[in-house]
């Protein structure tokens, strides 16, 4: 990809992959069912599904989807470090004015310039989804033991209320939501750091190596030490390093 943001609409996608940027998936017609990590989702056309970069999803999907594919440098990326984590939004209000301007102006102008200005309007939009001080929390100390009933509390929620408004604000339980957050922090340490995997396992809240593993596996489809061999042959540009796959899946609308 280059630096523009890449929109398209597709009536197929398919398989099991991972890329190097960040993806908004949007079915128009009928919902999308996705398998991010081990759990699978159901995007229905009045939300949106967002994927952060590096992140293993599958999906067997025949209908409109609108796709924009955005730049891994774009500067919202950097400053907003919530959206590293997956996101299902209910599509509303501005949300849904916003995503209806992209696709008008996709239509009358497939090359506009204009859609990047909007989409940078709607990921602030997104932002606002993630904005509440329990969620926040979780971001920051993951790696404590972090009860519901205590996010509850943060919130001035019942537990029960909690777990269905979490959900409704991210498209995820807390509980997946803060394993996500802690493998995604576990890949930085395995790719920059010498901890051990154990070390690692505690640093980002898990009690044993074979919890930490399973959960690894169960978001990016491998071990944690086959994520930190694949990350140490790519630094070393060995011919041998495994290529990020990034085949789509997708096929494109014609007419």
């Amino acid at each position: 990809m280059n630096n523009t943001l890449d929109c398209h609409l597709y009536h197929e996608c398919y398989g099991e992959h991972a890329h190097g940027y960040p993806q908004i998936l949007i079915p128009l017609e009928q919902p999308l069912h996705i398998w991010i990590g081990s759990e699978e989702y159901e995007v229905t056309p009045k939300e949106l599904c967002f994927i952060p970069p590096g992140l293993l999803h599958r999906c067997d999907f025949s209908g409109l989807l609108q796709v924009i594919n955005i730049p891994k440098d774009e500067p919202e990326l950097k400053n907003h470090v919530l959206l590293s984590y997956p996101l299902i939004v209910a599509i509303r209000d501005q949300i849904t004015q916003l995503v209806e301007l992209i696709q008008t102006e996709l239509k009358q102008n497939p090359e506009s310039r204009s859609v990047h200005h909007l989409y940078s309007y709607l990921y602030s939009k997104l932002m606002g989804n993630c904005a509440s001080p329990s969620i926040r929390y979780i971001s920051e100390f993951y790696h404590l033991p972090i009860t519901i009933s205590q996010l509850a509390k943060i919130e001035s929620y019942n537990a029960t209320y909690y777990s269905d408004w979490f959900k409704q604000q991210t498209g995820f339980s807390p509980s997946i939501y803060l394993r996500y957050i802690r493998i995604n922090r576990a890949k930085e340490l395995l790719e920059g750091m010498n901890y051990s995997v154990m070390d690692i396992a505690i640093m980002v809240g898990y009690s044993s190596n074979a919890t930490f593993t399973r959960a690894f596996h169960n978001i990016t489809g491998m071990t944690p030490k086959a994520y930190r061999e694949r990350a140490c042959a790519k630094r070393q540009n060995r011919p041998d390093a495994p290529a990020e796959f990034e085949a789509q899946g997708l096929r494109r609308t014609t007419g």
